[in-house]
Order: C-alpha cells, then structure tokens, then sequence
C-alpha cells in the first residue's frame, strides 16, 4: 500500500537543533571577533541537501533534487509497457531539505537504490466504506456504476431512477389496496469515493467490483456445536478444509471429540456493506376467527356442539418493510383499517363421563323397524342372533354403555362391531354400512354407532345382532323386545 508521510522527521529535527546551536555559537565567537560582520555572509555558506523516503522508509540523500524526475521519468517508461492502458505515475515519496555547513550526499547510491525500490502507480477512484479502502478503480464512473450494480441486486434500474427525483415520492398518491413502492435504497454504512495512488495491479473492472461486493469478506466467527455434530461437517458447512479449522482452533486434532455447546472459530463471508430497501405497501389482510370452547356437563366427554360458527374479519393494513440484501428485518405498521370484524367460533364440549360399565338392561339397537329374522335354526345353519330390517332411519345405537372391543371388517359379518358392556354382557352388530366408533373408545347407552347396512353375507338392509353372556350365546329377546 502507498502511504501519506508527515513532513518532517523526528530524527531531523534533532540534527536541526544541534545545528542550529552550532550556528549560534559560532555567530556570536564571529561577532565577539569580527565586530560586526554580516550574517549573512554565514548563509552564503549553507548548502541544501534532500532526504528521501519511501513509506515512512530513508531512502537516501541526494544535493539535487531534479535527479528524482529522471528516475520517476526512467520508471514509468520501463512499465509502460505492461501497463498500456493506463496512464502511469509514480508512488509518493517524501523529500525532505535540509541546509548544512558540510552537506553529505550520496547522489549515486540514492538514486539507485531509489530505482530498484520506486514502484509505479496510477491515480485511482477508490471505493472507501467506513475508514477502509476496498477497492480501486480507474475513474470516478466506474466506481459509481459498480455501487449502482450491487444496488440493482437487490432493487430494479427503474426503482433507482425514480429515486433520483424525491420530490416525485413525496407527493405521490396514497397506495391503493394491493400496491407498493420502494421509497428508499441507501447503504448500511458510510460509502464515500476518494483519490488514491494506488499500484496498476490493484485497479478493479467493473465486473470484478460487483463480485468482490457480492462476495464481502472472510470473518472469523463462533459457532456452538450441536447434536451429532462432527469436525469434518462443521467444516464442509463453512467452505474449510479440515486442516484449515483445525489452525484456526489449535486445541484441536482431528479425533478430537467435541460435545454440544462446545464453541469453535470458523470463517464466514460477511459484506462490505448492505444494501438497505424500505418498501410500503399496502395490502388486505385476513383476522382470524377466535375460538372460545364452553363446557357443558350435560353432554357426554367427546360430544362437541358447534353453537356458533366462526367467520374470519378482514383489514387493510398500511406498512414499511425494512430489508438488508434482500432479506426482511423488520416491518413497521403505519396505518390499520378494520373492513370486517371477525365472529367467534363458540363450541359446546361435553364433560359428563361416559360410564364404561352397562347397566344390565339392553335398549333397541335401532330406530323403529322389525324383527325380519329370530334367533334359531334356519336354511340348516344356526342363526346366532335376531336381524332388524326396515327402520325409520338406519342410525344402530349401542344397547347400553360400554367399550369398543371390535370394529372393522369380519368376513360373512361384514363391517361389524363388538361391544363389551364389563358386566358379563357382550353385543355384536353386523351387516353395517359404516362404522361411527373405533376400538378402545368407550359409548354410553344410545350413542350412535353406525349406520345399518347390507355389507358381507346379506340379502338386505338390515341389522344383524347377538348377545353373549359370560362367553355364551344368548336370545337376544330376553333382553330387548
């Protein structure tokens, strides 16, 4: 890097001084002797000698200080060449005067070490963000084209112009529902362009300033390790090698064993500078519906009853988004107008527990109908139970409370299910259509089970249904009429 340097030299003013006291010494010896002769006769004895120095570094002197444009002139030449496109200078050197009685100099080995150490250098536009220096480019335009390219990563080339005339954001109508607009583009951090001398090798294109924006700059950061987390995939999740986490944590070896919690250094790209979008919209929104759920003791445990059914509101809400590169990070409501208040859902939700033991007195398992068939000897099979045939709606009803044991598909049965009433009672419903229960689930007397059918072996609607007893086939007839 090419450095700015103060104008004089602690060293030297030190020699200064002391020269300074020799002088003054020697001006008052000649007075005391001469009477009175001129000083400036002392001045004409004075001769002046430059120091040079390159980034803070002596150099050396030279009596004249003209040589230095030859040698400037010398390099730029040499690389002109290598750098045709550009217009070529020289970095800055310091020069430094100062007058002696007995000048030492050196011109030769000044110069030639001045030569082999001059580096030429072209006048740059740099891009400075913050106090750093990020990059270089060879005019002011370009410069600005590239911050205007990383703009348009995030923002349109339209959006951009229409914020060169701010007057034109300020008075613009209301948004209407639906609508937005990106009313500012700016930089997370101070951007400002500068002149520099700078090497011809550090002068960006345009393309390679949008990439090196794009790809910011690498940072160390802490990552907490997590759950089954291992080096070699913390690694690769970072772009590094395994080698390169293992420098950049020195306790480390590559079996080391690592637990959750533990903090490592890794790297991660960070930008240069974010590119910060506010944008308002407007937009309808969807209120959701509140639910409130009101118990009653009077209904069964799992009954629920829908008092009052739920509408969803609407609003039109007014809002800016912030965002940084593109992602959201905050969002500021500006104004909220209700269109439509939403309606409570109220649901009634029974609490009474269902019993899981029967009470011994079987209730008919349908609604209305007949017995199309009795329990007996029939077409020379036995006919295990009655069948009901006819009802004045197909719901089947358990007979009294108790727990689902079976309810599925059961071959000649078809859908079926089976209830256990835990007093030595059990009852089978056949032939069903659907099923309304499933196993495990505990039906209080008269609770809808199913729907009557003609599935399996039928020859009709109708509802088949059996008895048991301690295991033992019973008439159902003795218990329901």
């Amino acid at each position: 890097m090419f450095k700015k340097h103060s104008r004089l030299r602690e060293s030297f003013r030190l020699k200064f001084n002391r020269i300074h006291k020799i002088m003054a010494g020697a001006a008052a010896f000649a007075a005391a002797f001469t009477f009175g002769v001129q000083s400036a006769s002392a001045d004409e004895n004075l001769a002046t000698v430059y120091h040079i120095y390159l980034n803070d570094t002596y150099v050396g002197t030279i009596d004249n200080k003209d040589l230095i444009i030859d040698v400037e002139k010398e390099k730029v030449e040499e690389a002109q060449g290598k750098y045709q496109d550009f217009e070529l200078t020289v970095e800055d050197m310091e020069i430094v005067p100062e007058q002696m009685f007995r000048p030492v100099a050196d011109n030769n080995e000044a110069l030639n070490k001045l030569k082999s150490e001059l580096d030429v250098a072209v006048k740059s536009t740099t891009i400075q963000i913050g106090d750093k220096s990020v990059a270089h480019f060879s005019s002011k335009e370009d410069a600005e084209k590239v911050l205007n390219e990383y703009k348009k990563k995030f923002v349109s080339e339209d959006v951009l112009k229409q914020l060169e005339q701010p007057d034109e954001i300020k008075h613009s109508e209301p948004l209407k529902e639906g609508q937005s607009r990106i009313t500012d583009v700016s930089f997370s951090e101070n951007v400002s362009l500068t002149e520099q001398k700078v090497s011809p090798d550090e002068v960006l294109t345009v393309e390679e300033g949008v990439k090196l924006l794009e790809k910011g700059t690498l940072e160390e950061k802490e990552y907490e390790v997590k759950d089954s987390d291992n080096l070699s995939e913390i690694a690769s999740s970072h772009d590094l090698g395994l080698e390169e986490l293992l420098k950049l944590n020195p306790g480390l070896k590559d079996d080391s064993v690592i637990n959750k919690g533990d903090k490592l250094k890794v790297t991660e790209y960070l930008p240069f500078v974010k590119v910060l979008v506010q944008e308002e919209v407007s937009e309808k929104q969807v209120v959701e519906y509140e639910t409130e759920t009101i118990e009653d003791s009077s209904k069964f445990k799992g009954e629920t009853e829908t008092k009052q059914k739920g509408e969803n509101g609407e609003k039109l809400l007014n809002y800016v988004v912030h965002k940084e590169n593109g992602s959201e990070v905050k969002r500021e409501t500006l104004k909220e107008e209700t269109l439509k208040e939403p309606v409570k859902e109220i649901i009634v939700e029974g609490t009474k527990v269902i019993p899981s033991r029967g009470t011994g007195n079987l209730d008919w398992p349908a609604v209305g109908g007949y017995i199309s068939s009795k329990m007996g000897t029939r077409w020379g099979k036995m006919h295990k139970g009655i069948d009901i045939a006819r009802p004045s709606d197909r719901t089947i009803k358990a007979a009294d409370n108790g727990k689902i044991v079976s309810a599925g598909n059961d071959g000649a049965y078809g859908n079926k299910i089976e209830i256990d009433h835990n007093n030595g009672l059990r009852t089978v419903y056949a032939h069903l259509d659907s099923l309304s229960v499933s196993v495990g689930d505990t039906v209080s007397k008269g609770q809808k089970i199913g729907v009557m059918g003609s599935t399996g072996r039928s020859t009709g609607v109708h509802l088949h249904f059996e008895v048991y007893k301690n295991g033992s086939l019973q008439d159902p007839l003795k218990y329901v009429k």
